[in-house]
């Protein structure tokens, strides 16, 4: 280190970086990265460049990232950037490349797999940014369509849902009058398939003139999505728009999207820059105005006492031209909410097809009306929220059937649970075991037979065109509206009781509902803490209902950004990556438990 950076860490571990300037800082984050995710970083690297088989064996990503034109999208994103963009780039790859020895040394998955870090280069970043977001969009979502129509298209009402896998995420943001401080409030939770090492990485960034704490791709400098720069915080959740198409040409077996960062190679990393330098609502309007994908909506908060909630992005039309999303701009007034959910409201409801279900963000807006003003606790308190938003569907269900035995004891202790999905409740576990069971027989009812026509995409792509999946992600609207499709839905719950009972359900949800958290290379297990929470509630902590309890994908951070007074942040395991390291599950207890932590804004 010298004088004009230096990295510091707070109890977690968590990197505080500072610089000179703003090149200096970008060197100390580029650095701090890659001591703390060199083995994380390499992965994501050789997943932008198409290679990745001769480390972690034969896949279909290379494959899909050569079709994709992710390498070369990458090198054209830094062709014809502004110089001070350039300039801030560069000095974040210095930084990283000066951080791998040592980030290396730390990682044992570089011996156990007998790999070298190999040198970054000026579009690497960018390689690492486009890998986190190209099966991100709606591409995934477009093959199922094209799958039911194909072989069900009368139906494709029915599995064409609000209640996609991709949502989860959160974010809202309250005015003055309705805190605790009488400044604005921030909280968000963005939700997306748990890792080991997680996605994001809590940085706090520093310059003589800046000072923003947020969350990092480890690979990518600045914090893009959930940044607080002290007079202004801002945040996203995904819009759900139809951003990506289908590439005409694509190979049958592996399709790759069109993305506007492929049509314009551009990813927006100068907006990346500009937010770091944001002191007022303004700037981070004014910044998002470049940004390209995905489409975000945000929420942007300022210490003057403004609110403003907006849509972020660009579209690919049919005709494959990009242009920017409508960004429905709107100025919240005192005593306001603002919540989203990936669900459909006014502002993205004509940018796609297909949104979350209404029940969390419906769910956070009832909690919110129920105190006047709110604290950084009362705002954690409601992220973790376990009331199934989808209970009331499956309740009128049961509700109408009739059987005996021990099917009707299942059905009884159903109808007197609660709807939470707390860790230490059996009803939950119980009625997660009906719900897989109705998945399943619904799944395989000849009406819905020709799903399971083989599509001929490769394993890869499966999460988004498995029939027993698919059915179990829209399973509330099956219940809901399956009659009037041929669904003898009665019949079938009927039959799922019966499974239930047979299967002798025991235990507690949670130690049903822990998350295996994926890893690049198999080794070290996390802990395994058991979960509170369901896809449709608040703590959206997504089983696979039909296929697995797991908790696939969850939220991969919590925070409360307050504009007077200070705010807090969680993520799951810890700050650091190798797993030796004291801070590499640290904060992982309390992430499950629904805790926060102060963040310490200065070394």
């Amino acid at each position: 280190m010298t004088g004009r950076w230096r990295v510091e860490r707070d109890a977690h571990g968590i990197p505080h970086c500072w610089g000179e300037t703003l090149e200096d800082l970008a060197y100390a984050q580029g650095w701090s990265a890659a001591v703390d995710r060199a083995w994380q970083m390499e992965v994501e690297r050789r997943r932008s460049e198409a290679t990745t088989t001769t480390v972690l064996g034969e896949s279909d990503w290379d494959t899909f990232a050569t079709a994709a034109r992710l390498p070369q999208t990458a090198r054209a994103v830094v062709a014809d950037l502004d110089d001070e963009t350039t300039a801030w780039l560069l000095a974040y790859v210095a930084g990283v490349n000066a951080g791998l020895p040592e980030g290396a040394s730390r990682a044992p998955e570089f011996a156990e797999t007998g790999t070298e870090p190999q040198e970054w280069q000026p579009w690497s970043p960018a390689g690492v940014f486009l890998v986190q977001h190209v099966l991100m969009g709606n591409f995934g979502h477009a093959l199922w369509r094209r799958h039911l129509r194909q072989q069900l298209g009368d139906a494709v009402d029915l599995l064409s849902h609000e209640g996609v896998p991709l949502g989860g995420s959160n974010a809202w943001a309250l005015t003055g009058s309705r805190t605790s401080t009488g400044a604005p409030m921030i909280a968000a939770d963005p939700h997306r398939v748990l890792e080991a090492p997680g996605i994001y990485q809590q940085v706090r960034l520093s310059t003589p003139e800046i000072d923003v704490a947020g969350l990092a791709f480890a690979g990518v400098p600045g914090v893009p999505h959930f940044g607080h720069a002290g007079s202004v915080a801002w945040a996203v959740t995904h819009a759900m728009a139809d951003y990506q198409q289908i590439a005409p040409d694509a190979d049958p077996a592996v399709p790759h999207p069109i993305s506007p960062s492929t049509v314009t190679g551009d990813i927006g990393l100068a907006t990346m820059r500009r937010l770091l330098l944001a002191r007022t609502v303004d700037d981070v309007d004014d910044a998002l105005d470049g940004w390209v994908e995905p489409v975000n909506a945000l929420v942007i908060a300022g210490a003057d006492g403004r609110v403003r909630e907006r849509v972020a992005g660009r579209l690919v039309t049919k005709g494959g031209a990009c242009v920017p999303a409508p960004p429905a701009c709107r100025n919240l007034t005192d005593g306001e909410v603002v919540v989203h959910a990936n669900d459909r409201r006014e502002s993205v409801a004509a940018l796609g097809e297909e949104f979350a279900a209404p029940h969390r963000a419906g769910r956070i807006t009832a909690l919110l009306g129920e105190r006047e003003r709110w604290d950084v606790d009362g705002l954690a308190a409601v992220q973790v929220d376990t009331h199934l938003g989808s209970w009331a569907a499956f309740r009128r269900l049961l509700e109408c059937v009739a059987t005996t035995g021990a099917a009707e004891d299942v059905r009884t202790r159903l109808l007197a649970w609660d709807g939470h999905m707390d860790a230490d409740s059996d009803r939950a576990a119980l009625f997660a075991t009906w719900r897989s069971e109705l998945v399943r027989v619904v799944a395989h009812h000849p009406r819905l037979a020709a799903l399971h026509t083989p599509t001929g995409l490769a394993p890869m792509f499966a999460p988004w065109v498995d029939p027993v999946a698919r059915v179990g992600a829209g399973i509330e609207r099956i219940v809901r509206v399956g009659r009037d499709w041929g669904l003898p839905l009665a019949d079938l719950a009927v039959e799922a009781l019966e499974r239930t009972a047979a299967a002798g359900v025991a235990g507690t949800w949670g130690e049903r509902h822990a998350a295996p958290f994926v890893r690049a290379v198999p080794g070290h297990a996390p802990p395994s803490l058991p979960l509170a929470g369901d896809g449709d509630c608040v703590l959206a902590t997504a089983a696979a209902p039909g296929l697995s309890d797991l908790c696939w994908r969850g939220p991969t951070a919590r925070l409360v950004w307050s504009l007077d007074g200070p705010s807090a942040w969680v993520v799951p395991l810890g700050a650091d990556g190798p797993t030796d390291s004291p801070f590499a599950d640290d904060q992982h207890e309390s992430w499950a438990a629904g805790r926060l932590h102060p963040i310490e804004r200065t070394p």
